[in-house]
């Protein structure tokens, strides 16, 4: 039980530090639609570097506690937060083989995570 317990957990740290790491393409993405060097721009710049800073504290407590080879193997969970973003935030449009991809990228970290463990 300690062990899935254990488990768990590192899934848990690894999947909110991919979850902040999206979250800097949100406000790369808004920052972009101001003029540069204006306030809203580097206030939204200035909130995509401090996720960056988080995620990259956050990365490497996960390569602590993990494989590199799992943990990089669950990185394309952010294509899926990004769908997710671009279709909540910016009304992009959520297409069939957008979903059939999101399907065969979840596949293959599935497929990845078994093989490392």
């Amino acid at each position: 039980m300690r062990m899935i317990n254990s488990t768990v957990k590192k899934y848990l740290l690894l999947h909110i530090a991919f979850f902040i790491f999206s979250l800097s393409a949100i406000f790369a993405k808004l920052a972009s639609r101001h003029d540069f060097f204006s306030f809203d721009f580097f206030m939204l710049f200035g909130a995509n570097l401090l996720m960056l800073v988080i995620f990259a504290l956050l990365w490497q407590i996960v390569l602590k506690k993990s494989k590199l080879s799992t943990a990089y193997a669950n990185r394309g969970i952010v294509v899926i937060w990004g769908m997710l973003w671009g279709s909540l935030i910016f009304n992009e449009q959520l297409t069939i083989m957008k979903i059939i991809a999101a399907a065969l990228i979840i596949s293959g970290m599935i497929i990845l995570g078994n093989a490392n463990e």
